[in-house]
C-alpha cells in the first residue's frame, strides 16, 4: 500500500484554513492559490446538488475537534497532543502559543515533516514545546515508527490527545484499523489519553451516486482511493470499540450550531432537519 499520495490534498486543505482565518500566510502558497481556485466550479456544483462543499466538510471538521480539544485541555488537564498527517495545519503553530505549558507534536511522513519544519523554522513559527518529526504510521521502531514517536517522542507522564485529521477516509477499513489497534493499545500507557479523527460515512442508498463521484474525483487528485466504512453511527462506534477503545463519541456538526460558527447544510429540496456528511469521531483510552 502507497501512503504517499495522502500529502496532495495538504495544499488545498492549508489553503482553505488560511482563507477562513484560522491560519498564518506561510501555510499558503500561489501553488496552493492556483489549485483553490481551480476547484471553484467543482465546489459550486457540489453545492447545488449535494448542499455542501469540501470547502464546508473542511471547516465543519476543523472547528469541532478545536472545540473538543479546548474542551478537554481545560477540563481534562490534557498538556500534550499529537497530530498525525498534520500536514499544513495551523494547530500545532496557533496552540503552542495559545497554551504555552502544552507539549505539542507534529508528525507525518518524512518529506512533509521536513517541509513543515522548514516553514516553521524560517517563519520563527514553534511554539515552547512544539516540534515536527517524520513518521509512517504502518512502520514500526526508530525513527519514524508510531510506537517510537508515542513511547521515545512523547511524555508517558502528561495526560495526551492523539489526533488524525482528513485521514481515515483514504484508507481501506483493514488497514486504517491496524492503525486504530496500535493507538489504542499505545494510548494506554499514558494516564488519560484520547483519539480524536474525522470520517465520512456511507451515504444512504439515494445519496450512493452523487458521493461516489465525489469521492472517486478526490481519489483521482489525491493519487489515493477513497473510502468509506461505515453505515452509521452505531457502525462507527462498534468499528472504533473492536479496535480497543473503550469509549467512543461521534460528534456531528449540527449538535455544535449554537456554539460554532460552521457552515450549514443546506440541501436543495431537502429536510431541514438532514445532516452533514462529515463525522467526528473522539475515542477514550483507558489504561
Amino acid at each position: 500500500m502507497d501512503s504517499t499520495g495522502i500529502s496532495f490534498t495538504a495544499l488545498f486543505t492549508g489553503h482553505v484554513w488560511y482563507e477562513n482565518g484560522m491560519s498564518a500566510h506561510f501555510f499558503t502558497s500561489p501553488k496552493a492559490r492556483l489549485l483553490y481556485s481551480a476547484a471553484q466550479p467543482a465546489e459550486k456544483l457540489s453545492q447545488s446538488l449535494l448542499g455542501l462543499t469540501v470547502h464546508d466538510m473542511l471547516l465543519q471538521r476543523h472547528h469541532i475537534i478545536d472545540h473538543r480539544i479546548d474542551w478537554l485541555i481545560k477540563h481534562e488537564g490534557v498538556t500534550q497532543i499529537l497530530e498525525i498527517a498534520c500536514g499544513y495545519s495551523p494547530r500545532g503553530y496557533k496552540l503552542s502559543r495559545k497554551y504555552p505549558n502544552l507539549k505539542y507534536v507534529e508528525a507525518d511522513l518524512p518529506h512533509m515533516a521536513e517541509r513543515k519544519k522548514a516553514l516553521l523554522q524560517q517563519h520563527q513559527g514553534f511554539g515552547p514545546d512544539h516540534h515536527v518529526v517524520g513518521c509512517d504510521v504502518f512502520e514500526s521502531g526508530a525513527p519514524h515508527g508510531l510506537d517510537y514517536i508515542m513511547s521515545e517522542v512523547l511524555d508517558p507522564t502528561r495526560p495526551t490527545i492523539i489526533i488524525t485529521e482528513g485521514l481515515v477516509n483514504y484508507f481501506r477499513l483493514s488497514d486504517i484499523s491496524q492503525v486504530w489497534r496500535k493507538l489504542a493499545q499505545l494510548g494506554k500507557s499514558f494516564p488519560k489519553a484520547w483519539y480524536i479523527t474525522d470520517l465520512v460515512p456511507k451515504p444512504k442508498q439515494n445519496w450512493l451516486p452523487l458521493i461516489e463521484v465525489g469521492a472517486g474525483m478526490l481519489s483521482l487528485a489525491t493519487r489515493a482511493h477513497v473510502n468509506l466504512h461505515f453505515k452509521g453511527k452505531a457502525q462507527i462506534e462498534q468499528g472504533f470499540k473492536d479496535c480497543g477503545f473503550s469509549q467512543v463519541t461521534v460528534h456531528h456538526p449540527e449538535q455544535f450550531r449554537e456554539q460554532l460558527a460552521i457552515p450549514r447544510f443546506s440541501p436543495v429540496g431537502r429536510k431541514p432537519s438532514a445532516k452533514s456528511m462529515v463525522r467526528v469521531v473522539e475515542c477514550q483510552i483507558h489504561p
